[in-house]
């Protein structure tokens, strides 16, 4: 570590806290919503929390050492290894975008049992090594929304993470529970959960922006940093009062990177970025490498894109794992009299560890077996008894049946899909919902209603999307839509608008009239519309829907707080 004056120092503890960054037989037939009505729902708003303590410019140097006595905002070292090794290799493993899916062939999951086996047998060879997720974590399957991210964070830290960055969908709970599961790892293991630009509306950091880690005296400086898309991302309600992206981490954030440099050998970014420039803000990874010199390596997601060690921008080596665990990324990092003298980055991916002696990646490691981990394995099944119970609470009790019947919403609407509707426009202040038949997969017979018979009827972990869209382009989706009737069809378009069509006209020319509060829609405007990311994406056949400008909780999760809310147990 070098020894440096005072006043670097204080320049450094200010500049850390704003580091950057339906069928009809009739030829013609208006649909009518069902006349039921339904008082409006009001989102939570999650509370304030406690603001960080203002940045010390008091930092003491020892003058025996030279190293300094503190580091910015209490941050301590946390030595992994010093076994006195001048040459070694550094073994980073990385995560982004799992949306909590935890178990083995789960969307293709590697599954954590599996992951914490990978890991524990790298730690039983070596101490040099971290483990890092750029977020998108705790939320996306009941397993981590039935318990607001509690369980994926029991597991993190059961697996052994060092690093986590909270990316949007984390914030799908408030932020206020964010800072919570960040107080709980902190106190109860090694876990930080990171991101240098999250600040209240006074400037204050809400979470740690930085970890130092030493290897053998190799000291490495991790950053977080989380997308300023969060602010449309996610629901704004849960992001109130809090900013991503102020004067003062743009104006900044390369005398951070400069002055990590006096007290670590090796910088690395972990950010919630991605490399596809679908939001707002116009921040991606790459734009941030692009317009900051000296980040050894960037630890991506967001985009689900698959990085390996050919990426490298403006010097940064660039890297992310893709989704949902199907691979695990590993950057080795050769270190040699305390500098970084080379890097490799390469993805384990499922095939590696689920038949590891046909692996190539795994022969070169010495590793012949994965097993499961016992201990995950348990907990894992323990959650599971517990969302069992959960699920067969009563939440709402309706007065009829509701239909959700294959034939039926894959040729026209039903009362069930209105009512799904209606769930997401409300949830996200759209102007209209639009969704696929083919995703409501069973009814909701009269009675009481459980959160089991929610997630039968709405079973995919589809999440809620809002697209921008023209009047134009909603008359192309319905007519998209309303293509193939009679015949039953996955992708008819279920939606809170009233449409008048002909059955009797080619596909193409069927839609007559689409309005929207009684009033025609025009095709000249743009609208909002909620969709599903499957459908924003293009799923289905819809390629007409355009930007995606927000981002929200999966759709069951939201039908069943509807119900709840305007369908009371009786």
């Amino acid at each position: 570590m070098k020894h440096f004056p005072k006043k670097l120092i204080a320049a450094l503890v200010s500049i850390l806290l704003v580091f950057a960054l339906a069928g009809c037989s009739t030829t013609e037939k208006v649909e009518s919503v069902p006349e039921i009505v339904i008082p409006q729902m009001t989102l939570p708003v999650a509370p304030a929390p406690a603001p960080a303590p203002a940045p010390s410019a008091d930092v003491v140097i020892s003058d025996e050492e030279g190293e300094p006595e503190g580091y910015p905002f209490g941050v301590e070292m946390i030595t992994k290894s010093e076994d006195g090794a001048d040459a070694f290799d550094l073994y980073i493993f990385h995560t982004n975008d799992v949306h909590a899916r935890v178990t083995e062939g789960e969307d293709g999951s590697i599954g954590y049992s599996k992951l914490s086996s990978i890991i524990k047998q790298a730690r039983n060879v070596t101490d040099n090594v971290l483990v890092i997720d750029a977020g998108d974590v705790t939320h996306g399957t009941n397993f981590a929304n039935f318990f607001n991210g509690s369980t994926i964070g029991d597991l993190l830290a059961l697996v052994g993470y060092d690093v986590v960055v909270p990316g949007n969908h984390d914030f799908n709970y408030g932020y206020q529970n964010i800072l919570d599961l960040a107080a709980k790892a902190e106190a109860n293991s090694d876990l930080r959960v990171l991101s240098a630009n999250i600040t209240d509306e006074d400037g204050n950091l809400l979470l740690q922006p930085y970890q130092l880690y030493s290897f053998n005296g190799f000291k490495v400086c991790v950053f977080g940093l989380t997308t300023p898309d969060t602010k449309i991302k996610a629901h704004p309600k849960y992001t109130e009062g809090i900013e991503f992206m102020s004067d003062e981490v743009v104006n900044n954030a390369q005398k951070a990177v400069d002055l990590a440099h006096q007290y670590a050998d090796y910088v690395i970014v972990v950010g919630h970025l991605g490399i596809v420039d679908d939001g707002i803000s116009g921040v991606t990874s790459t734009y941030v490498c692009e317009n900051i010199d000296g980040i050894d390596l960037f630890i991506d997601g967001h985009s689900h894109s698959e990085l390996t060690g050919d990426n490298y921008v403006n010097g940064t080596l660039v890297v992310s794992a893709g989704q949902y665990m199907n691979n695990i990324g590993l950057v080795d990092i050769r270190v040699e009299n305390g500098k970084a003298v080379d890097e490799t980055a390469l993805l384990i991916t499922a095939e590696d560890v689920a038949d590891p002696a046909s692996s190539e990646i795994a022969q070169h490691y010495g590793i012949s077996e994965i097993s499961d981990d016992a201990q995950v394995l348990a907990y894992i099944d323990s959650v599971n008894a517990k969302l069992d119970e959960a699920l067969s609470r009563v939440i709402a009790t309706v007065d009829e049946d509701l239909d959700g019947e294959r034939s039926n919403v894959r040729t026209r609407k039903t009362n069930l899909s209105e009512l799904v509707c209606k769930a997401l426009t409300e949830e996200s202040g759209a102007d209209f919902t639009i969704i696929n038949g083919g995703g409501i997969r069973a009814s909701i017979k009269k009675g009481d209603v459980t959160l089991g018979m929610v997630n039968d009827t709405l079973p995919f972990t589809n999440v809620l999307n809002v697209c921008e869209i023209t009047g134009a382009e909603v008359y192309e989706a319905l007519e998209w839509g309303y293509s193939v009737l009679p015949e039953e069809n996955g992708a008819f378009s279920q939606t809170d608008l009233t449409v008048v069509y002909n059955i009797e006209n080619p596909a193409g020319e069927r839609i007559l009239n689409v309005l929207l509060n009684g009033q025609p829609i025009d095709k000249e405007e743009t609208y909002l519309v909620a969709t599903n990311d499957f459908m924003a994406a293009g799923g289905d056949g819809y390629t007409m829907f355009g930007k995606v400008v927000q981002e929200g909780r999966v759709l069951n999760e939201i039908f069943a707080d509807y119900l709840s809310a305007n369908y009371p147990v009786n």
